[in-house]
């Protein structure tokens, strides 16, 4: 109908007022078998990218069709290509075969030559494959090495807050041709999440020195607060970290459960 009705009631008993509120009208191209919205920014494009398809094809088409509108857009194409290459474990992950876990370590590899210049793109490139290789196939040493490189060549990056979905801006927009990011500082980073799977997967040599740098560098992350957890759970770590505890929670950064749960285990013996 190209507008939405609102019903606006005016006191008891007076009829109903219908107030037509203006909708975008975007144009559509016909790639890979589907007619898909084009937006008018990289960033609008890419989140319409991410929403929910019931057909898996069309998710794959929208996404693609990302770097074919805004190939000058390297973060947006690099955020499509990591969807993409996720795409390759279907619906749900844990029924994944093991081709599917091939197929998508071949198409993150590809990321990393791919997007050079994106650190932001590289460090979650090595996140999956680290995840990939550690939880979902088992080979630790392997997910060990990417979790490594992003805990100590990208410290400094910090994980993305997720934009507002596009529909928004296709019922009723405030300015269409703007990019609809989200301002909001993110206080995760890569290298935190990192060290954290480190701490979970490693050696207890090696997860405490994963630990020693995650107090070092992000004492005051709720991360932090989970690899206490981790530690104080593990014979072999806990009483290296039960020292740190008091600090911890001093700071007030965990929620009420995981501060209840590090003050329970620190107080085992």
């Amino acid at each position: 109908m190209g507008f939405f009705l609102v019903l606006s009631l005016h006191g008891c008993g007076s009829k109903p007022a219908f107030l037509p509120i203006p909708k975008t009208e975007l144009p559509t191209i016909s790639f890979n078998g589907f007619y898909i919205p084009k937006f008018p920014t990289a960033q609008g494009q890419l989140n319409f990218a991410k929403s929910w398809f019931e057909d898996g094809n069309e998710k794959k088409a929208t996404l693609l069709i990302v770097s074919e509108l805004f190939p000058r857009a390297r973060l947006q194409c690099g955020n499509a290509a990591l969807a993409l290459a996720y795409t390759n474990l279907g619906e749900d992950y844990r029924f994944a075969s093991r081709d599917n876990f091939l197929k998508a370590i071949a198409e993150y590899q590809k990321i990393l030559d791919q997007y050079r210049d994106q650190p932001v793109i590289l460090a979650k490139a090595h996140w999956y494959l680290g995840w990939i290789h550690c939880q979902l196939l088992g080979e630790k040493q392997k997910g060990l090495v990417h979790f490594r490189i992003i805990a100590f060549q990208y410290p400094g990056v910090t994980m993305e807050l997720s934009s507002p979905v596009p529909w928004v801006s296709l019922v009723y927009p405030q300015d269409p041709a703007k990019e609809r990011l989200d301002t909001r500082i993110s206080k995760k980073h890569w290298a935190g999440i990192a060290l954290l799977e480190i701490i979970r997967n490693a050696p207890p040599d090696e997860a405490i020195m994963a630990f020693d740098a995650l107090w070092q560098g992000y004492k005051n992350s709720v991360e932090t607060g989970f690899a206490l957890k981790l530690m104080l759970e593990n014979p072999l770590l806990a009483e290296y970290s039960r020292s740190h505890v008091p600090v911890f929670l001093a700071q007030s950064i965990a929620n009420p459960y995981l501060a209840k749960e590090i003050q329970t285990l620190a107080g085992k013996n």
